[in-house]
């Protein structure tokens, strides 16, 4: 007995744990990013304000590749470090991009197999074709994905223009480094001559891809190249990679912050650094008063969308947004190219939840949730195209804003003009300031998520197991549904009382959530 004198219940010595801290981007002032993402980059960088300053910039126009990589980074292209590539537009606003610069042969690949092989090879040919095309594609292209800065790859399209070289040829990294005149701070010169005697001495080789990927192409259209997927394994779940360190540290995470907000933040992790990192300053110029051209009876009469025109077939001529209020023929309007646009597209909409029992039910089984707003399932409304495109525009303008949400009552507010015929005219600080307060909504609206997705797999495999066909086939089927989902309530939902849990089933089953208040009498107070 005296060696059972320091045993502690709570010492498991099954498993190991590690405390791990995870930065939230939106909350962290330029010296926190700098601290959690040094190895990154991005409008908070010490770097990137002092070019601003430098340069006499008035704005920023900063992109993703720019923020993902090194502050140290150097172009392969032009020799460039980031400091040097800084550059201001002729409106003044400091550029700071960098592209991902690619072999167009690739691209060529797809189109001479649609070409060749008609727009549905995919469902034509043997399986595995598309693995294969994807396999002859990379042979055939000179070189990887490469990260350029945005004057080296806009260099690689005017080089091939004044050189005449093929349009499906791409210059290399190393060969655009031998006709650019690069200078810090400035858009590049270019060297024709170099150009031309690059292309010149590479013209042999693309020639006898271009004739490869012809061969390769006949070969799998004659169904020489096949490809056999069956026991094919999923890419990110190769044996090797078992039990290794991502999966086990995701599967780790997952189970412990399931049915939490913490689920959502990781996966918005990059998307919220993006917000917090990239930056696209816009001059706007007031609109110039014109005439506006109204659409004849003849035009609207034979006018259809030329994408998704099912809706627009669909929807009466009574029919009037319930923002703008415009009708169908209102909201087509002339594009630039002096051709009329406009459609009925569906923005995403959530009603919020007054149901107390099915609040309380929620609260109960995902309690490390914020709870402090409940929605009802997400919804779609229609609206005009003009419409729909406000929270596409302000997250253009605003790329600090991540997950812009607008009501509909919000989205009209932000319309300062409205016309027919024409494009609105949006009230984008305002517009950033709504959907700012509506942060509540990004984290309510994954509680109902993650409820209803929990309904929905109860419903579907109580469903399944009172099939009569099914239990035919397994006689058990019943039983062993019962306890897979008595244990997800117990043991991923805390829910202790075997009485209780089987309630939750019945009222995921008959929709009715009233049995919870017969039970969680505390809470029911509490409404």
């Amino acid at each position: 007995m005296d060696d059972m004198t320091d045993f502690d219940p709570d010492d498991d010595h099954r498993h190991w744990s590690e405390v791990l801290v995870f930065p939230h981007p939106a909350r962290l002032d330029d010296i926190d990013m700098d601290y959690y993402f040094h190895s990154y980059d991005g409008k908070w960088s010490e770097q990137t304000k002092r070019a601003m300053k430098e340069l006499g910039a008035k704005g920023l126009e900063l992109n993703s590749n720019w923020a993902l990589e090194s502050q140290i980074w150097s172009c392969r292209g032009c020799g460039r470090h980031k400091r040097e590539i800084f550059r201001t537009s002729s409106n003044g606003i400091l550029l700071a991009k960098l592209e991902l610069h690619h072999d167009h042969l690739w691209d060529e690949g797809l189109r001479r197999a649609e070409k060749l092989l008609g727009p549905d090879w995919r469902e034509n040919l043997m399986d595995g074709a598309t693995i294969v095309l994807d396999t002859i594609r990379t042979l055939v292209v000179r070189f990887d994905e490469a990260l350029v800065c945005s004057e080296c790859n806009a260099a690689d399209g005017k080089a091939k223009t004044a050189a005449g070289t093929d349009p499906n040829f791409s210059f290399a990294a190393a060969e655009i480094a031998t006709f650019v005149k690069a200078m810090p701070h400035q858009d590049h010169e270019i060297d024709i001559g170099a150009a031309k005697a690059a292309w010149e001495a590479e013209r042999p080789n693309f020639e006898r891809r271009l004739a490869l990927l012809d061969m390769l192409l006949g070969d799998l259209a004659a169904g020489h190249l096949q490809h056999r997927t069956e026991g094919r394994l999923r890419i990110d779940r190769r044996m090797f990679q078992r039990v290794g360190q991502t999966e086990i540290l995701y599967d780790a995470f997952s189970r412990s912050a399931k049915g939490t907000i913490n689920a959502g933040l990781l996966q918005s992790m990059r998307s919220d650094f993006l917000a917090r990192s990239v930056q696209k300053d816009l001059v706007r110029k007031e609109r110039q008063k014109t005439a506006v051209r109204h659409p004849t009876d003849e035009e609207y009469q034979n006018y259809v969308p030329e994408k998704v025109a099912g809706k627009w077939k669909e929807t009466g001529d009574d029919w009037a947004c319930p923002c703008c209020a415009r009708g169908k023929r209102s909201l087509i309007r002339l594009s630039s190219k002096k051709k009329w646009t406009g459609n009925i597209r569906a923005v995403a909409q959530y009603e919020i939840l007054l149901d107390k029992d099915e609040i309380a039910l929620r609260e109960r089984l995902f309690p490390r949730f914020p709870n402090d707003l409940h929605l009802q399932p997400m919804h779609w409304l229609d609206v005009c195209s003009d419409c729909a495109d406000i929270g596409t525009r302000l997250s253009q303008s605003r790329r600090d804003l991540a997950d812009i949400y607008l009501t509909i009552e919000q989205m009209r507010a932000s319309l300062r003009e409205v016309a027919d015929n024409m494009a609105h005219v949006i009230d984008f600080n305002l517009a950033a300031e709504m959907s700012g307060s509506n942060w509540r909504y990004r984290h309510a609206g994954e509680a109902v998520s993650a409820f209803a997705a929990l309904r929905n797999t109860f419903r579907t495999q109580m469903e399944h197991a009172a099939d009569p066909e099914n239990l035919r086939k397994n006689p058990y089927l019943r039983q062993d549904t019962f306890l897979r989902l008595d244990s997800i309530l117990e043991w991923d939902h805390r829910i202790d009382d075997p009485h209780q849990r089987k309630d939750i089933m019945t009222m995921f089953k008959n929709g009715d959530y009233g049995l919870l208040l017969t039970w969680w009498e505390p809470h029911n107070k509490n409404l």
